[in-house]
């Protein structure tokens, strides 16, 4: 991950649980710093409330919340379904509407807002990319709506589902793409 471009990555080890039948996620994160020392992200959506906290020895060093935040994590849920391919046919909560040979709106509710991702598939029907138009990005204190995505690749069975094993997400910047996390997918579990 990387917060500025040009900045140095962060390794970090993480663990995201997503619900099936309702727009829900949580991803918790442990960046190291030092020995022990370890940077503990929290970044989750559920029940209409979305939240991104970082805690350093289990204080907060950084808190996001609000309407942006609301409907920044619901639009991450949504561009992150490929690897929950089952709440794709499960979730009664997304809203799905074809747009051509290749490519799908999925929308939720989160609040009063209607958030909505595309997701774009190759000829073998495998998403390859999930994104928006206007995604709140955090500039200064400021949110500003920005050209927000991710590409997945590498698709491989795990935990008996097939879904992406690599991914990068990156904001459109206009100074160019801008990608900020990239990822390999180690392992998966369908747990009830």
């Amino acid at each position: 991950m990387w917060r500025d471009a040009g900045a140095r990555a962060m390794r970090f080890a993480a663990v995201e649980e997503f619900a099936v039948d309702r727009v829900a996620f949580r991803w918790r994160a442990r960046f190291p710093v030092a020995g022990p020392v370890a940077i503990r992200v929290v970044d989750e959506y559920a029940a209409g409330r979305g939240r991104l906290e970082a805690r350093i020895f289990g204080v907060p060093v950084m808190r996001q919340a609000g309407r942006a935040t609301v409907v920044g994590e619901a639009l991450r849920y949504l561009a992150e379904l490929p690897w929950v391919p089952h709440a794709m046919a499960h979730n009664p909560a997304l809203e799905w509407h074809e747009l051509g040979d290749h490519s799908v709106e999925v929308a939720c509710r989160a609040g009063a807002a209607r958030p909505a991702v595309t997701i774009e598939f190759d000829a073998a029907g495998d998403i390859v990319r999930a994104g928006c138009a206007a995604r709140p990005r955090l500039v200064g204190k400021s949110a500003v709506p920005t050209p927000w995505g991710g590409d997945y690749g590498d698709y491989r069975v795990l935990g008996g589902m097939r879904m992406p094993a690599r991914a990068e997400v990156y904001w459109e910047l206009a100074g160019g793409r801008f990608v900020y996390w990239r990822s390999s997918l180690t392992a998966a579990d369908a747990a009830p």
